[in-house]
């Protein structure tokens, strides 16, 4: 009988981990799609029109360009000027309030003459994505570093204004 008890026990124990752990695995999945998918998400990719103030001399003050910010945290971005000047930019995002996000992202420079590397731009940026999810407001503070990694330029600062793509379906199929 007492062996009963606690084969019995043993099994109700088992049980009560197994609902435990499954529902902490749901609870950390829900809280992953609250934090990076929910309608104040930033995960998706977003047409992005940015405008740098007081920009340095041979510095396009407006630039268009496309990122993406993974769900992961992981953000990729290119943008519409020659690719003799720029690489596309790579960084990391996260949540730091209900519809604000913090991004950091960097890209190499070139020499559009000779192609030679010149160094890196980092951007950190602050983003508030706007009730509905369909746009967004940033402010953004940039730096430049030469090949050696020595700071050149700091306190580039832009605003930027984005807009979320969708996919646009078409009634052809294949």
């Amino acid at each position: 009988m007492a062996r009963k008890r606690a084969i019995g026990g043993a099994i109700a124990l088992i049980a009560l981990t197994v609902t435990v752990a499954a529902g902490a695995i749901s609870a950390s999945a829900a809280r992953s799609d609250s934090e990076h998918g929910s309608a104040s998400s930033l995960v998706g990719t977003w047409d992005v029109t940015v405008t740098i103030q007081n920009p340095p001399p041979g510095l396009v003050p407006v630039q268009r360009l496309l990122a993406t910010f993974t769900r992961d945290g992981g953000t990729t971005e290119s943008a519409a000027v020659p690719a003799a000047l720029r690489g596309a930019s790579h960084g990391a995002w996260y949540r730091t309030g209900r519809d604000l996000f913090s991004m950091t992202r960097v890209f190499f420079r070139f020499n559009p003459q000779t192609g030679a590397y010149l160094g890196t731009q980092k951007i950190n940026a602050t983003i508030r994505v706007a009730a509905g999810s369909e746009t967004f407001k940033a402010v953004s503070l940039a730096e430049l570093r030469d090949a050696d990694g020595n700071l050149v330029l700091a306190g580039l600062r832009s605003t930027a204004v984005g807009t979320r793509m969708h996919v646009e379906r078409i009634p052809d199929q294949p």
